[in-house]
């Protein structure tokens, strides 16, 4: 088949790989002009890992990341709540969760990506689309190409223009009341895994993403009215939402000036609770299932569509309507489990609902996400 991926990123790239893994023609088209990653880390949670594992990326990710065992849970002042292990589920020898820097992950499958010989065009992206399940998608881009595509894959993120064009009628992303700062560090050599502080209100970890380097992520719940920030201000924004963890962070809090890495990011939500496909279109990751990052499992799950799609396409070929619905008999459940258990975990947080029971709910969250996706 002629195929065509809509989006760049981490499920777009999974989704080129896997299908042209299969022999079919694939073209890749990415809005950005400049094609790179821009970010801090990125969590591997069990589910993340294991598909990033399974797209045959792991040694990589090993050598040039960092993998880990689970996380360690304390209060704002330093006193341990409870250790939170995942189980080895890629082999007994490799531990099953971890993190990457976003950029690194990128230049890896970016590379893959040249290596296998797709076809990759910058700076474009779609601007009409004539989708039947039957006889294909007329498309036309915004540089004025036009061209016919047996498959058309939308992942084009949570902000989705494809989705905009085939599903009008699904709600727009919707902002969940919080917002995500990750802050760049030198590793310590005794942080070997994950590590995590709470307090009532708010919810900051550590995560070792390299040899060398470490990330801290931090929940804020902010009002969506107070929400935007001027970059100059964001270390002095960060250094006061740390406070209430100075007991226990203050050496970081410390480092913290104009020169750190800082990534600051409202989280915003969407779950298309139906069918994905329209035509010979279909979108996965963002486009269909934004998830905020409670279970670091937003872009394994893109992943994992990417790799299930191919596997019922190499199973039943050109046959679009029996691959779509397999399709999402094997992702909607999965995909709507991993949004609304992040999102209430979010909704807990902003409640100041207890420590414990958030707790709770991560790690039974976590031990769901370990169940097989084929």
């Amino acid at each position: 088949m002629k195929i065509l991926v809509l989006g760049g990123g981490i499920g777009g790239m999974a989704a080129a790989l896997k299908l042209k893994a299969l022999g079919h023609q694939v073209d890749l088209v990415e809005q950005a002009k400049d094609w790179k990653a821009v970010g801090t880390g990125l969590t591997l949670s069990v589910l993340t890992l294991r598909a990033l594992w399974d797209l045959g990326i792991g040694k990589e990710i090993t050598e040039q990341g960092y993998v880990h065992d689970g996380v360690d849970i304390y209060d704002q002042h330093g006193e341990f709540i409870r250790t939170v292990l995942s189980k080895r589920v890629i082999s007994s020898e490799t531990p099953s969760e971890g993190a990457i820097l976003r950029p690194v992950l990128h230049q890896i499958m970016s590379e893959k990506v040249i290596e296998a010989d797709i076809n990759v065009r910058l700076g474009d992206t779609i601007d009409t689309i004539k989708s039947d399940l039957k006889t294909g998608s007329d498309v036309q881009f915004i540089s004025g190409i036009k061209d016919h595509y047996d498959l058309v894959i939308g992942a084009d993120g949570v902000f989705s223009k494809l989705r905009d064009l085939l599903m009008p009628e699904q709600a727009k992303p919707e902002y969940t009341g919080q917002a995500c700062w990750r802050i760049q560090f030198e590793r310590p050599a005794e942080i070997t895994r994950g590590r995590m502080f709470q307090s009532e209100r708010m919810k900051v970890g550590f995560n070792p993403c390299s040899p060398t380097h470490m990330y801290m992520y931090m929940m804020e719940c902010v009002p969506k009215d107070q929400v935007w920030r001027e970059e100059a201000e964001l270390p002095q924004i960060a250094k006061t939402l740390l406070s209430d963890f100075d007991d226990v962070l203050h050496d970081y809090i410390a480092q913290i000036d104009v020169n750190t890495p800082i990534i600051y990011r409202p989280l915003d939500r969407v779950m298309v609770d139906g069918a994905w496909h329209r035509g010979s279109t279909l979108l996965i990751g963002d486009a269909v299932h934004a998830t905020t990052p409670h279970l670091g499992s937003g872009a394994g799950l893109a992943v994992e569509d990417a790799i299930v799609l191919a596997h019922f396409i190499e199973q039943y070929s050109d046959d679009l309507e029996t691959v779509f619905n397999e399709f999402m008999q094997k992702r909607l459940q999965r995909a709507r489990y991993v949004v609304e258990t992040s999102g209430e975990i979010g909704r807990m947080e902003i409640a100041g609902e207890s420590m414990i029971a958030r707790s709770i709910l991560l790690a039974k969250g976590f031990e769901k996400v370990t169940n097989a996706y084929m």
